[in-house]
């Protein structure tokens, strides 16, 4: 087995991947799904992103639209898959105040120079990390989903639209090409040290499977198409 490296930016690319095709109602229970969640539970895990981080200290309440009852944070956390807790920006509630210190200095800089004359507002308010990992996240899906490449060769070819793909793919290019800050800001409020974990040790510690998804795709591609 290889022993390469794995980051919480690596954990990112797999909620994307998974959530662009694995769950939709027609694939979520098929077997690359399955294998999928599993690896992201086990980098879950692995990262300290799970509700084993919760902080019961933390006390916040939960509106839910379209329904009068108020939930606590310990009853609406019970409700979350471990994914899910991730996903809704929980596990930065959870974290050391000064956790995100280097991410909320660049924004207050940035947000500063950007609009100066509200400074003064800018520095006596907080910076909400997980409001900032929301919408940032569900962009990123959004962008993952409108990039991700077209299918190889089609029965019955036509030139017309491979040359479609041709043009698409070019602006594609472009703008996967410029998504570094936003990959790098979403792997920074992930995992503020920027971990890097050996395969050897996500295998022995954590149980981690390395999937040979090419394969596994193609043969669940196969029997279903």
């Amino acid at each position: 087995m290889q022993n390469y490296k794995m980051t919480a930016k690596d954990l990112l690319y797999k909620i994307l991947d998974y959530h662009y095709l694995w769950t939709l109602p027609q694939n979520k229970k098929s077997k690359p799904a399955k294998l999928r969640y599993q690896q992201i539970e086990t980098l879950l895990d692995a990262f300290g992103l799970t509700k084993k981080k919760v902080n019961p200290l933390v006390q916040i309440k939960y509106s839910i639209a379209g329904n009068k009852e108020v939930l606590d944070r310990a009853r609406q956390l019970n409700k979350l898959t471990n994914l899910e807790y991730l996903l809704r920006g929980e596990f930065v509630h959870d974290r050391e105040k000064d956790a995100h210190a280097e991410l909320i200095k660049k924004i207050i800089e940035t947000i500063t120079t950007l609009y100066p004359i509200v400074t003064e507002h800018i520095n006596r308010r907080p910076v909400d990390i997980g409001w900032l990992f929301n919408n940032l996240l569900n962009f990123r899906q959004e962008v993952y989903n409108l990039t991700y490449p077209n299918g190889g060769m089609l029965e019955g070819f036509s030139a017309g639209l491979h040359y479609s793909f041709h043009l698409q793919d070019k602006l594609k290019a472009l703008i996967t090409d410029n998504l570094n800050e936003i990959d790098e800001t979403l792997w920074l409020i992930l995992d503020p040290t920027k971990r890097d974990l050996e395969m050897h040790t996500l295998v022995s510690k954590y149980n981690y499977v390395d999937h040979n998804f090419n394969a596994i795709d193609l043969e669940w591609r196969m029997e279903n198409y």
